[in-house]
């Protein structure tokens, strides 16, 4: 089979359109997958959004106040007793000796020779 000119020009003009065609399609593959982490940000923020929703709502609530009050504050109400259980702790274990400082061969025949042992 032997190649025309026209051919060839043909296929050049071919490799030319899908070299442009790579810029804008890559662009687009980009632009989806930002479209889906924006999507999924979304999602997420919706969520926190429900929670901290359910949390205010949670707070309208007398009783759930005053039980928040009451774990994390210790409030009690008049006439109550409040008593804080102090559990013992485990003494401190005794601090271990030093280690014997070593020192090496080279420095005990240095310190020979320089003081004349």
């Amino acid at each position: 089979m032997r190649l025309t000119f026209h051919g060839t020009l043909l296929g050049v003009i071919m490799l030319l359109l899908a070299m442009m065609a790579l810029g804008p399609a890559r662009q687009l593959w980009n632009e989806q997958q930002r479209i889906r982490s924006d999507t999924q940000a979304i999602a997420a923020g919706n969520a926190e959004a429900t929670r901290l929703t359910g949390r205010i709502e949670a707070m309208q609530d007398p009783k759930h106040v005053e039980q928040l009050a009451r774990d994390q504050l210790g409030y009690v109400r008049p006439g109550e007793t409040s008593y804080i259980i102090v559990h013992p702790q485990q003494p401190a274990a005794p601090p271990s000796p030093p280690a014997a400082k070593t020192t090496s061969w080279l420095r005990l025949t240095w310190t020979g020779i320089r003081y004349g042992l």
